[in-house]
């Protein structure tokens, strides 16, 4: 007979929590509004405390369009419709193209790529920073208060001369030695740095976020230069290599020609008068020898301005869209969505925590009244 009612108490409580009734949360969280206020001005407070302690940032951009490839395999040129039907842009990625927009954000995250920027000038807009891009990453770049424990520069910027890592050393040093700080300083930096792809048209942004506006302005058109320069030297060296060679055979063969006729000049001049078959089969020698070079140094240098013409062709274009601009408004911190983020997040705590305790509380007194209708049932049955 227990067994029953303790079933029956459990189906209650069960159905208790799926009806739930909507009205009656909202007149339980009006009941505890003293509460709800209390905790989101307090979250308020702190999301007005943490957003003013971040520093503003910057953020340029530069909007660029790549030349794509025109040279397609045939697999590729037969996927291309069905590409655009699904919405997909295959255009940069065809049979002759060997670096792809995709691997662009790799590129400039990469230590070699970061460590060629440590060296450029930059000056704030008003001009109280004028420097190397390296010490103002560890000199003035600012953090928020809890930076000095979290923060990714602060580890270079704690103001010992021990943790201070000097900017030759960091400069000169592969990546396989960098140090544990050397590289929270790399990541720190690729993290200021950004590449956007769009799929669809192909268009890459070139993004560059800094404490300055000024100095975003000018390390976002460094990047881009510098990714132009890689993509123009990746895809340029088989030709550049044949470009040198031709040069080194050039300046071989105008060498051979020049000690040709210089010998054909002096030997042609110190027998003038001599009417000697051997003089003159020499003479002819001389001259023969002074032509062949002469023939072989002009094919080459056909074959060099065929190579150069072949190296100017495969030099890819990158059309500047958008130069970079100096930023007027912070891209960071957003005050706002910050402050709605902590108040949103602990008015939602608040309100599940109200919601758990009532139920909790409303599981017990169901208890307890189940509990003392057992108790006067069961004295009833004894009296009788």
């Amino acid at each position: 007979m227990s067994e029953m009612p303790d079933k029956t108490k459990q189906k209650q409580i069960i159905m208790n929590a799926k009806n739930i009734d909507i009205f009656g949360l909202f007149l339980l969280l009006w009941k505890k509004k003293k509460l709800i206020i209390r905790n989101c001005s307090i979250a308020f407070v702190c999301a007005v405390v943490v957003a003013y302690s971040i520093p503003k940032n910057y953020t340029a951009e530069v909007l660029i369009a790549p030349e794509l490839s025109s040279g397609n395999t045939t697999l590729s040129g037969s996927l291309g419709s069905l590409a655009q039907m699904a919405g997909v842009n295959l255009g940069g990625l065809s049979g002759n193209e060997a670096l792809y927009p995709e691997i662009y954000p790799s590129i400039v995250a990469s230590t070699p790529f970061l460590t060629e920027l440590l060296d450029l000038p930059v000056k704030s807009e008003d001009g109280e920073i004028n420097t190397t891009l390296y010490k103002y990453l560890t000199e003035d770049f600012k953090s928020p208060w809890w930076g000095k424990v979290f923060g990714i520069f602060s580890v270079l910027n704690s103001g010992t001369s021990d943790e201070v890592v000097e900017e030759h050393d960091i400069r000169k040093v592969s990546a396989e030695e960098l140090t544990e700080d050397e590289r929270l300083f790399f990541a720190g930096f690729a993290g200021q740095l950004g590449i956007l792809i769009d799929q669809t048209s192909g268009m890459i942004t070139v993004q560059a976020t800094m404490q300055d506006p000024l100095i975003a302005a000018t390390v976002a058109q460094a990047v881009t230069e510098k990714l132009q320069t890689y993509v123009d030297n990746y895809r340029t060296a088989k030709e550049q290599k044949n470009v040198q060679y031709f040069e080194n055979l050039y300046n071989e063969s105008l060498q051979r020609y020049n000690k040709a006729c210089q010998e054909y000049a002096l030997y042609a001049d110190s027998h003038q008068d001599a009417y000697l078959t051997s003089v003159k089969s020499e003479i002819t020698n001389l001259e023969n020898e002074m032509q062949l070079a002469y023939s072989i140094h002009t094919q080459i240098a056909q074959q060099l301005e065929v190579a150069k013409a072949k190296l100017q062709e495969k030099k890819p274009i990158f059309a500047i869209i958008q130069p970079a601009v100096k930023p007027i408004m912070a891209s960071y911190p957003r005050k706002k969505m910050i402050a709605f983020t902590y108040v949103f997040l602990v008015f939602s705590l608040t309100a599940m925590w109200i919601f758990v305790k009532e139920f909790i509380m409303n599981a017990k007194r169901t208890q307890m009244a189940t509990d003392a209708g057992q108790n006067a049932e069961s004295a009833s049955n004894e009296n009788v």
